[in-house]
């Protein structure tokens, strides 16, 4: 039996699946089995895995989307522990060996994640999401809704302490993978963050490996929505089991497939799937929290204008308007909202609104990206040079597309206002 089972649902992602793989190929910790659960494909994703490894298992469903599609890993899975791969995503080499190290040494201890990075593929540096939600995103929600939960307690510059209650280095446990990264110490927080879930997600899913109680404990996935199931599913592990993030980011999420190509217009984070995203994500904060708590119904305005922003960007107008009214009844965004409104019953069709808001959209992120540094000139003239020729970036191969973040470039992304890392240098 193996230590662990790695679940990777997948619907036609032949395009990135190979970096997903090769990545738990690499893996420092060998003792796996990989479940690759095809949810209907048609573009000869599994057929590319084949013979890669006798420790990959096929198993092919009729298409029910990613939660089913987990859930039938879960049921399917013989491991120890269970961890959770994204078809267009990475790990870096060390992740099961420190993640695995830290469920051993803790047996008290139900779930763990490390943190993870967001590859947008615009030229820019990766987002270390973990840190940089909790520290900007949620605070300035909270705060735009007259809360003070997320304040940090008096003396303490550590953003995590934001939402876990306390901290320690890593132990003994962990010190040899430490030292194979390069590092010198890292964080591991611990804490109670379901009042804190509502603010959104604290970790991702493909960053956590678990163990066969917690999985029992929190139940399958929900299969009555097509997207944001993990979001409920960590709501229903920050219920019954504390949370633990080991502050290392050994988890890569990617915008864009292998050569740079945009992924497909499913994808959650910009395509034509973002909306039924957020819209999912609302109505898991309607079932986990109380609607009649004023914070809760005030943040669920706060949510309803950016779901009425996604709903405009995928064309869906009517959709869009319902949304925005609800949020247009809170004074703060008030003048955002109504100018959406305004826009969205200007346009003749669905679909022209959509253009117009999304070229709008467009020049205000160049201009913010220009002007905060995330992209150079240089860059934007050169991407604008590709779209008018029509060409791309060769794609790496599949031996080479694990290995995306040298260890340096890992090790300084570890660094952080507040995280006791310090940085061997080479």
């Amino acid at each position: 039996m193996p230590e662990v089972s790695i679940i990777l649902p997948t619907y036609n992602r032949v395009d990135v699946i190979g970096r997903a793989v090769a990545s738990i190929l690499l893996q420092t910790h060998q003792d796996w089995e990989l479940l690759v659960i095809d949810d209907g494909s048609n573009d000869g994703t599994v057929e590319r895995l084949d013979g890669l490894d006798p420790r990959i298992r096929f198993i092919r469903q009729a298409n029910q989307g990613v939660a089913t599609a987990r859930n039938t890993g879960i049921a399917a899975a013989t491991g120890r522990f269970i961890a959770f791969m994204d078809s267009d995503d990475e790990w870096r080499p060390q992740f099961l060996a420190l993640t695995t190290a830290f469920l051993r040494a803790h047996p008290d201890e139900h779930w763990v994640a490390t943190e993870s990075l967001e590859d947008l593929g615009d030229g820019g540096p990766p987002i270390r999401h973990s840190c940089t939600d909790i520290a900007t995103t949620y605070v300035a929600f909270a705060r735009s809704i007259g809360s003070r939960a997320l304040d940090l307690p008096p003396g303490t510059r550590d953003d995590y302490l934001r939402v876990y209650q306390r901290c320690a280095p890593v132990g003994a446990w962990g010190r040899a993978v430490l030292d194979a990264i390069g590092l010198d110490c890292a964080m591991v927080y611990h804490g109670h963050t379901l009042q804190h879930m509502r603010w959104g997600y604290l970790n991702w899913l493909p960053a956590t490996l678990l163990t066969r109680e917690a999985l029992a404990t929190a139940g399958p996935f929900a299969t009555h929505v097509r997207s944001a199931s993990d979001y409920r599913y960590f709501i229903a592990l920050a219920r019954h089991f504390p949370a633990n993030l080991i502050a290392v980011p050994l988890a890569i999420k990617y915008e864009r497939a292998m050569g740079n190509q945009v992924l497909a217009q499913d994808h959650l984070a910009t395509g034509a799937g973002a909306y039924r995203f957020e819209r999912n994500k609302l109505a898991c904060l309607d079932e986990a929290f109380d609607p009649h708590d004023p914070e809760i119904a005030l943040l669920r305005r706060h949510n309803c204008l950016y779901v009425g922003h996604r709903a405009l960007v995928c064309g869906h107008r009517d959709e869009a308007v319902a949304h925005l009214r609800q949020a247009a009844c809170w004074r703060p965004i008030l003048w955002k909202a109504w100018g959406m409104l305004a826009l969205a019953r200007a346009m003749p069709t669905p679909a022209s609104t959509a253009a117009v808001y999304k070229g709008w959209l467009r020049v205000f992120d160049i201009g913010a990206r220009l002007a905060t540094g995330r992209l150079q000139p240089g860059v934007l003239l050169h991407k604008a040079w590709l779209r008018v020729t029509g060409r791309t970036a060769p794609p790496p191969s599949l031996t080479t597309a694990g290995l995306t973040l040298t260890d340096a470039a890992l090790a300084s992304l570890s660094m952080g206002d507040g995280h006791a890392e310090q940085i061997r240098s080479n």
